[in-house]
């Protein structure tokens, strides 16, 4: 696995637009917030030319958008390249990105959460090149920060590999009920960290995943290498980290299903589940219920309501790092190694 150098003091962040783009309050208002505040401790930028609008859920077309993800990621006067947004189409631009062009390249962290799975995922996977799992630019935007967005700012800067479970979440609906949503997260709920066999739960493998919505259309398309990639670390062991968006408790059924008959399973030590967004109950089947009747002959530890995807504040995750991770309680701990 190759790690890229952490963003350093007065370095130079790659804007890109690889699904949407910058679109409308409070969008723009974050993103220009976003913007003032690295430049406000001596970062700069350069932006690819479509980071902002949306037509037909698209900042601009698959092969303009891979072209200015490609050539961000390639310019040498960029030392790190996030996306501006997630989005819907992202998987468009995978048939037009040069991967082995990418690989030969200088390694580079690449960050951006829900549809950004396309480029992080296959980053690691195509490229054996880590990549952050973690929020979009506009994320630091909000006028003031709740600790995930500190510890991904720090995380980013090669200052921290470590994170803790958070105390409260915001639930679905909070989230449309803030009169100002620059102010941050509306937090209410408490978290609670599961596992499926209810005792505490320790893992550590090579971390890889993504939001499962994007990760079922991968799955089984010439970009689907996660066998070949869980082979070449099984002596490491495997984490798969999932989330869902869209998805409703069955599609997540569905869609552990398929990830398990194309062989995605196959060495992997542990299994950790974030929050789903669209998780409720359905025909008496429940998230615990979907998770368990795919994995229950797998023989591994598994962890769900965590920390991370949709519903926020989320960890930020390092695609391709070895992790450790410590469930106790409804406590949970995650600490990198990179190696």
């Amino acid at each position: 696995m190759r790690y890229p150098e952490f963003l350093k003091e007065k370095g130079t962040i790659g804007l890109v637009a690889p699904s949407f783009g910058v679109s409308g309050f409070p969008y723009e208002d974050k993103y220009e917030n976003a913007r003032r505040t690295f430049e406000d401790s001596g970062f700069s930028f350069v932006e690819a030319k479509h980071i902002r609008g949306i037509r037909h859920a698209r900042s601009t077309t698959a092969k303009i958008r891979a072209k200015e993800l490609q050539k961000m990621y390639l310019n040498e006067k960029v030392d790190f390249v996030e996306s501006v947004a997630g989005g819907e189409l992202m998987l468009e631009i995978l048939p037009y990105l040069n991967f082995e062009k990418i690989a030969r390249g200088k390694p580079k962290w690449f960050m951006g959460v829900s549809d950004n799975t396309t480029f992080a995922f296959t980053l690691t996977t195509l490229c054996d090149v880590a990549s952050f799992y973690g929020p979009c630019f506009g994320s630091f935007g909000v006028r003031k920060w709740h600790r995930s967005i500190k510890e991904a700012y720090e995380m980013i800067q090669g200052k921290r590999l470590t994170q803790k479970s958070y105390a409260k979440y915001e639930a679905p609906d909070n989230a449309k009920k803030s009169e100002d949503p620059l102010s941050g997260y509306y937090l209410t709920e408490p978290v609670v960290y599961k596992s499926l066999s209810g005792e505490e739960v320790n893992m550590k493998g090579r971390i890889i995943g993504g939001c499962l919505d994007i990760l079922v259309n991968i799955c089984g398309t010439k970009f689907d290498k996660l066998r070949e990639f869980n082979e070449r670390y099984k002596d490491d062991g495997i984490i798969l980290y999932l989330e869902a968006c869209d998805l409703n408790v069955l599609d997540i059924y569905r869609g552990l299903w398929q990830l398990k008959n194309a062989g995605w399973f196959e060495n992997v030590s542990g299994l950790i589940m974030g929050r789903a967004l669209n998780g409720a109950e359905m025909f008496d089947v429940d998230v615990r219920e979907a998770i368990y009747n795919n994995v229950k002959d797998l023989n591994i530890p598994v962890i769900y309501d965590a920390d991370f995807g949709h519903v926020p504040p989320s960890w930020t995750i390092i695609n391709g790092a070895i992790a450790t991770i410590k469930c106790k309680n409804g406590k949970c701990s995650i600490k990198y190694e990179l190696r």
